[in-house]
């Protein structure tokens, strides 16, 4: 019998868009390995250890941008019917704080959405860090890290999904450009879109944070 199961579980990323801009949001699958509950206790550092070394994997299950015109009330309630599907399960939904992002959340809060983390990117190239809303994260950081589970071949993105053509556009036309003080701006090029690749980078930041530790079932040798 294996010593490991295979947990599954959903993040979603949410980009509000402006007047003249798409909200984009992504859902990805999480599936990770655990210790199989019930082994025996001599066999958990083994179980564990298997767990560990079995890749996480991250499938990028829906993709959608809300169509343009969409009066913000109106987008609350496609968000809310769509991750709130019991499909999700509890889907952990991470939703762009910055701008018209905050009304959304807090009428997303008070339409019952549950597990709901803001987001507020900032200029900063360092680590995330915890807020009392959610997480206040760099963009440098969202965008490599999607292209780092890529390359890795840990993120898999659904070729039949709606607009996965145009997220693999995003994906190549973003750019690092210096601004006259010396740091760095990651946008897209000019007269182009990052909604879909951020709306990934939000879902893929919230399943990669640390996950609390939780028990495991075990049995003893009697």
């Amino acid at each position: 019998m294996s010593l490991i199961t295979f947990e599954r579980e959903f993040f979603a990323g949410v980009d509000v868009g402006q007047v003249n801009d798409w909200t984009a949001v992504a859902v990805t699958e999480v599936v990770r390995a655990v210790p199989r509950t019930g082994i025996h206790f001599g066999l958990l550092p083994q179980a564990t250890a298997e767990a560990k070394e079995t890749p996480l994997r991250l499938d990028l299950c829906h993709l959608e941008r809300i169509p343009l015109g969409t009066l913000y009330p109106e987008q609350v309630n496609i968000l809310r019917d769509l991750l709130r599907q019991p499909i999700l399960g509890e889907v952990q939904t991470y939703l762009d704080m910055t701008g018209v992002g905050r009304p959304v959340h807090q009428m997303l809060k008070a339409a019952g959405m549950r597990s709901l983390h803001g987001i507020s990117i900032t200029g900063a190239q360092g680590e995330a860090k915890r807020q009392p809303y959610g997480w206040s994260v760099g963009k440098a950081e969202l965008v490599n890290r999607v292209q780092i589970e890529l390359q890795t071949g840990r993120l898999r993105l659904g070729r039949r999904l709606p607009d996965v053509d145009k997220l693999v556009r995003e994906l190549k036309e973003f750019r690092a450009k210096p601004t006259a003080n010396g740091h760095m701006t990651f946008n897209a090029r000019e007269g182009q879109h990052d909604d879909l690749v951020l709306a990934l980078s939000y879902a893929v930041f919230g399943a990669l944070r640390p996950r609390p530790v939780q028990s495991i079932e075990v049995r003893f040798a009697s």
